[in-house]
């Protein structure tokens, strides 16, 4: 909270002095690992994508302009929006910076895009970019592990490929410099994906206790990053508490959760999460019989996947 407040005054200050030369700097520090804790993701998009934008124009921080693109593209993808979209402007911060020649930051947008494009059509536009020999395959190698796997986490869970989410997400779990927000987004996957296969808690073992575990660190977590910011965090929570309550047979309840967690979700307009909402929502009204309701919840839950791209 100290840190947003002190970036705050720093924002302002630039303004008011017209420091526009230095804006690129402080507002990929800013906007792309303090402020995403206390305000919504869209307002570190807009930006992110000013200081790329101040960073190119005036050609003397170009390096902290490609910083701004990397966060600026994981924050967009984050927040939800529309995938079709978001892969232009990564195609265009990727063609930028393989004209500058920039090699340090174009592997971390290249496994975002193909995270994107993977969400997209399966990958098939993995190759729609012009691209001369210097191509994503050629920079893979010189892309940080941890950045590779924090996708892979990403692109298993929205594909309901539920093993292989729990490997990448075991191994994003393990990294000392993950950076907060970014254990906080693989908390929350890894233990929604941890109740897929369990229709309830009557069970033992190592997955059971996995369920248990990792539902306990996510919801912790996520409950002191809510009082941060609502708008962010608080879908996450509601959603996190339905499945457990679900998992329980606490029906009821389980239906006020989802219910807030579909509403939080569409208020902050993360529509891909509102979508999921509206999804296990579905699966739950299904298994307790509610034909109509779930049927009633799929159509949603289609809507926002198709409004997401």
């Amino acid at each position: 909270r100290e840190m947003g407040r002190v970036g705050k005054i720093a924002t302002k200050l630039l303004k008011r002095f017209d420091s526009s030369a230095i804006l690129p700097m402080v507002y990929v520090a800013y906007y792309g690992h303090v402020v995403m804790y206390t305000a919504p993701l869209q307002l570190c998009v807009d930006n992110l994508r000013k200081g790329f934008e101040v960073g190119m124009s005036s050609g003397k921080y170009v390096f902290a302009a490609f910083f701004c693109s990397i966060n600026l593209v994981r924050a967009a993808f984050l927040s939800g929006q529309n995938l079709s979209t978001l892969l232009k402007e990564t195609d265009y911060h990727l063609q930028v910076m393989t004209q500058f020649r920039n090699k340090m930051t174009i592997p971390y947008v290249t496994a975002f895009r193909e995270t994107i494009s993977i969400l997209i059509d399966k990958g098939q536009s993995a190759g729609s970019r012009n691209e001369n020999d210097e191509t994503p395959k050629a920079v893979y190698a010189q892309r940080s592990n941890e950045w590779l796997c924090f996708n892979k986490a990403l692109q298993s869970f929205w594909l309901g490929q539920s093993e292989r989410c729990n490997h990448y997400s075991k191994k994003v779990l393990q990294i000392q410099f993950l950076g907060s927000h970014n254990r906080l987004t693989i908390l929350f996957y890894a233990a929604l994906n941890a109740f897929r296969g369990f229709k309830n808690s009557n069970g033992n073992g190592s997955k059971f206790a996995m369920v248990k575990t990792l539902y306990k660190n996510a919801i912790s977590a996520l409950r002191s990053s809510a009082e941060l910011s609502s708008s962010s965090f608080s879908n996450k929570v509601y959603l996190l508490e339905a499945e457990m309550l679900a998992f329980e047979r606490k029906h009821q309840e389980a239906k006020a959760s989802y219910a807030a967690a579909i509403t939080s979700a569409d208020s902050a307009g993360y529509v891909h999460e509102h979508g999921l909402a509206c999804e296990l929502a579905a699966h739950h009204y299904k298994k307790i019989g509610e034909a109509e309701t779930a049927l009633d919840f799929f159509r949603q839950s289609k809507l926002c996947y198709i409004q997401w791209g």
